[in-house]
């Protein structure tokens, strides 16, 4: 593994620990239950307007906007048919998320518990759909732009880049994003992280990361941390 700035794998860790729960909740979830359907498809579908919202297809959708116009748009300038092709993954997303939504919203509707298995097979089967296809772009982003990354910016410009991902999101979003990506993230993951935002110039979000570490690691992944790291 290279010892380079890489600004996806952290936050990609985290959607795909995201994405194989939800898949989990998803397959042992009793849909004839009206109370698990309900809730599962409000887990996946809260309001999809809102970025800022917890409900997993926000969190993938606002996902890709932050790319769009915080990295996309740094990598353009030195290669644009990498982003052009990562933009048009983007779109067919937001399409896919689009049309698993509106099967949450049928779900939600439906008192009959056979007719609601087979509403819940259909959504299952889209969610596995648009999970399949965002792991693939996931992986896509890190093979094609991560090379154009390291080719034309140092890590001192990436930590930037980065600090300004973070910084401009809602504190509210990039702390859903922090619950899953730090428990994701392997020891030597996090203190590469966490001790490159300790350097981020202010303001930074460093205090807020080591809060939610402490939250949300196990006390000894913690320990490490705050050794490693420090205050």
């Amino acid at each position: 593994m290279s010892t380079r700035e890489n600004l996806f794998r952290p936050i990609h860790k985290g959607i795909r620990s995201m994405i194989f729960i939800l898949g989990l909740r998803l397959g042992t979830t009793d849909f004839a239950d009206l109370g698990e359907s309900s809730a599962v498809a409000t887990q996946l579908k809260h309001d999809l307007a809102n970025s800022a919202s917890n409900c997993l297809l926000c969190l993938l959708q606002a996902h890709s906007v932050h790319e769009d116009r915080d990295l996309f748009a740094a990598v353009r300038a030195f290669d644009e048919d990498p982003v052009k092709m990562m933009m048009a993954e983007h779109a067919v997303i937001v399409r896919r998320i689009e049309g698993v939504a509106k099967l949450c919203d049928n779900l939600l509707d439906i008192p009959d518990p056979t007719r609601r298995i087979e509403a819940g097979d259909q959504l299952t089967l889209e969610a596995n759909d648009l999970f399949a296809f965002y792991l693939a772009h996931l992986n896509n982003e890190e093979a094609v732009l991560v090379p154009v990354m390291w080719e034309h910016f140092t890590d001192e410009q990436l930590r930037a880049l980065r600090a300004q991902f973070y910084n401009t999101i809602p504190l509210t979003t990039f702390e859903t994003w922090m619950r899953w990506t730090l428990p994701a993230l392997n020891a030597n993951e996090l203190v590469v992280l966490l001790s490159g935002m300790k350097t981020d110039p202010a303001p930074n979000r460093f205090a807020d990361v080591m809060r939610l570490a402490k939250e949300t690691l196990r006390p000894d992944r913690w320990a490490m941390v705050e050794n490693q790291v420090g205050s």
